[in-house]
C-alpha cells in the first residue's frame, strides 16, 4: 500500500466519523432543509409546509389526465 493510499482512506476515515457526530448531535432532521425560518415542524414535531407543498403539487401534476402515468 502507497502512502497516497494510507491519505487517502484517512480522509475517507474522518470525513465519515464527521458525519456520524453530526447527526449524532442532532444537526439533521427531516425539516432540516427547510428554508422557511418560519418554519416551528423541526422543533415541535408538527408538518413540515416545505413537504407538504411538495407533495400537494407531485399529486397535482400526476391528476392531470395527459400525464402517461395517470389513473
Amino acid at each position: 500500500m502507497s502512502p497516497l493510499d494510507v491519505i487517502i482512506i484517512l480522509a475517507v476515515a474522518a470525513v465519515l466519523v464527521l458525519c456520524i457526530r453530526f447527526i449524532a448531535h442532532g444537526g439533521a432532521s427531516e425539516c432540516s432543509t427547510c428554508g422557511d425560518t418560519g418554519c416551528t415542524a423541526r422543533y415541535n414535531g408538527g408538518r413540515c409546509p416545505a413537504a407538504d407543498d411538495m407533495l400537494r403539487r407531485a399529486n397535482k401534476a400526476l391528476d392531470k389526465s395527459g400525464h402517461p402515468n395517470a389513473g
